[in-house]
């Protein structure tokens, strides 16, 4: 018989788990991705999928209760199919929205691997649970696919993931994690996470969300001019949106870091490794666009360096409810393509149909351009306001690749 095998959640999980249970017909945290192909490659499709689902541990994952304890599962046991759907092009554009279900987090795996056969394609849809899927668990599944496609023998993780939840919940107890503590703790006294949005007693809706899209040439070539990564110059975006948006100068966000340091956690690998990294930039226009962009270089790394103290820790011992915004950046470096019969696929979100979410920003790179996605609860904020962030992030991502002399009074909308 095959072992099964179980482990602990780390702060970041706990903190998706507890979330769920507040409500768990939340879709906020269903990852779903779809990938449109050629009607012609159903069979071998579905073939391929289904050879993930019945070699790879991973792909069984739930939870468990262990006495008081609650614990992740890879269990063989529990059963995981590929899912079959057959409908016109009009029904699936229709049903995209609510195509996505409340995920039963101790009585089904938590990734969900469909096939949908319309009129003129097929399309292969892939739905995790956040809990246990990273980004980079994202396309590590695409990986997964292509090479069953090609008969390549899949990569077998075996207990990675469970040495890293158990390596990185032992570091709680460490002297690094009361450093960092006492580093945060001293940072963010007296101050709460910057937002905009409306006061409400529920903040539970369907999601809506907002993608302009900017030219990733001229932010790429203005970035290798200046000698900064697109990273920080989205980040340093970022904080001048948030602080026309919520008239403050000092803003706090957060921000997600992969946190995939192990030199064995390939594109192969799945799991949950992010860390939120807490980000307080000041935006005083009498800053030169350089002094500025250095500022937000040197927030990010700092933030590195104490991530051993997880954000949720640090929400909690603050006695913060409300997380506040959040900015995530892919980039080029985790979006979802996979190359199938000779040709580049890209893949595409389904929006959550149920979620209590505040503004959550992810830049993602598609060819020439980069898009700029942010998703919200729409009892939280309005359509207007998170187009207007969006677009803001863009224009000075733009402007903050220009002549670094400039005030960031002369670029400020």
């Amino acid at each position: 018989m095959k072992e099964s095998i179980t482990y602990p959640l780390n702060a970041v999980q706990w903190e998706t788990y507890e979330e769920h249970m507040e409500d768990p017909q939340l879709t906020q945290h269903n990852t779903t991705l779809y990938m449109p192909f050629e009607r012609s490659s159903v069979e071998r499709f579905q073939r391929a999928m289904q050879q993930m689902l019945d070699e790879q541990r991973y792909l069984h994952i739930h939870l468990v209760r262990q006495g008081d304890d609650i614990m992740i599962c890879e269990d063989w046991q529990m059963p995981n199919n590929v899912q079959y759907l057959r409908m016109s092009d009009a029904e699936w554009e229709r049903v995209q929205p609510t195509f996505i279900k409340p995920f039963d987090l101790f009585n089904e795996a938590c990734v969900h691997l469909s096939l949908v056969e319309t009129d003129s394609k097929c399309y292969v849809v892939m739905e995790t649970h956040h809990m246990f899927f990273d980004g980079i668990s994202h396309r590590a599944l695409w990986y997964a696919f292509e090479e069953a496609i090609q008969g390549i023998p899949l990569y077998q993780q075996g207990d990675i993931a469970a040495e890293i939840n158990r390596r990185e919940i032992a570091s709680y107890d460490s002297e690094a994690y009361r450093r960092a503590k006492e580093y945060y703790m001293k940072k963010f006294e007296g101050l709460q996470l910057t937002d905009f949005c409306r006061e409400t007693d529920n903040p539970l809706a369907p999601a809506i969300s907002s993608g302009p899209m900017v030219s990733a040439t001229v932010i790429n070539e203005g970035c290798e001019r200046i000698g900064k990564t697109p990273t920080i110059v989205f980040y340093a975006a970022y904080a001048l949106a948030l602080a026309h948006m919520s008239g403050e100068t000092r803003v706090a966000f957060y921000t997600m870091n992969h946190g995939r340091s192990d030199r064995r956690l390939t594109d192969h690998v799945y799991g949950y490794y992010l860390g939120c990294l807490p980000i307080i930039v000041d935006t005083d226009s009498r800053q030169t666009i350089a002094d500025f962009l250095s500022q937000v270089y040197r927030e990010v790394f700092s933030s590195m360096r104490y991530r051993v103290y997880p954000l949720y820790h640090l929400l909690k011992d603050l006695d913060l409810d409300d997380v506040g915004t959040e900015m995530g950046n892919n980039t080029s470096e985790i979006y979802e393509y996979t190359h199938i019969d000779g040709k580049l696929w890209p893949a595409y979100y389904i929006n959550p149909s149920l979620t209590g979410e505040h503004s959550s920003t992810c830049i993602i790179f598609r060819d020439t351009l980069y898009e700029v996605s942010t998703d919200c609860s729409s009892a939280l904020y309005t359509q207007a306001q998170i187009d207007q962030l969006s677009e803001l992030i863009g224009e000075y991502a733009i402007r903050l690749v220009g002549d670094q002399g400039e005030t960031l009074r002369n670029i400020m909308l």
